[in-house]
């Protein structure tokens, strides 16, 4: 939800309990003789709780966006994340939770799942999402790291993003994320094209080649379309520099 939206609904809220306390302080009027300042000190301290525990509540917790699909939580998951966790990026007003391994620690991984490619990156990125996409898809409400989506054997489009940019980071392969409502897919640089399907979708980025890369979908190929066209698309982060991409300038082709 935009935070615009939140505090519009904080304001009402607001106005409406204040409201009632006035009524509710002018129907005792006639029965006692200084009902008005106590009217005035009560209002004032339940309107300075609403608006406390809404403003909270409303935007230190939910307005933290973890891009899960449905929601399903194991009794031993946190139900909250706060927007000072590690991991936490800002994108167009949206503070967005991320959980990628820490440099080195699946490097052992890539260079197992990848032996046999010779250095050709197209060729690796598919043996890395391949990995990734055979990882059975459940969802919960947080970004889990990407050692605990290979270690639980599951994870939904935010975990296993986590997992493919964990593993592409690994091999110095350059990748962005991109979001849309409720989901997140990668989608990374390529020299080599050759693994492409004979359609693929990229994104021209700075004048470099991006192509799809679906997390979530079974058996997907690197440059798979996977439906979602610019329009729906909420922002692009590149975690690697930190940074968020400025839409206007992306391209998108499906060729």
């Amino acid at each position: 939800m935009e935070i615009g939206i939140k505090i519009t609904a904080v304001i009402i809220i607001t106005i409406l309990v204040y409201r009632e306390i006035i009524k509710s302080a002018s129907k005792q009027s006639a029965y006692t003789d200084h009902p008005k300042s106590k009217a005035s000190f009560i209002s004032l301290m339940m309107v300075g709780m609403s608006v406390g525990a809404f403003v909270y509540a409303g935007m230190s917790i939910s307005f933290i966006e973890t891009r899960d699909l449905r929601p399903y939580r194991q009794n031993t998951s946190p139900e909250m994340v706060s927007m000072f966790d590690k991991g936490v990026i800002e994108l167009n007003g949206m503070f967005i939770k991320t959980n990628l391994a820490k440099t080195g620690e699946l490097k052992s991984l890539s260079e197992r799942l990848t032996q046999g490619c010779n250095g050709d990156d197209g060729c690796e990125v598919q043996e890395l999402l391949d990995y990734v996409t055979h990882i059975p898809y459940k969802t919960d409400y947080t970004s889990r790291n990407a050692k605990a989506v290979i270690k639980t054997n599951w994870g939904d489009c935010d975990d296993k993003s986590n997992l493919l940019a964990s593993l592409l980071n690994e091999k110095g392969l350059d990748y962005k994320f991109v979001y849309v409502p409720h989901h997140v897919f990668v989608v990374v640089h390529l020299d080599d094209t050759s693994v492409l399907p004979f359609l693929n979708a990229k994104l021209i980025i700075d004048g470099k080649n991006y192509y799809y890369a679906e997390t979530t979908a079974s058996g997907s190929r690197i440059g798979e379309f996977n439906g979602q066209f610019p329009s729906s698309f909420e922002g692009i982060y590149d975690i690697r520099k930190n940074e968020s991409i400025d839409l206007n300038r992306v391209k998108f082709r499906l060729i």
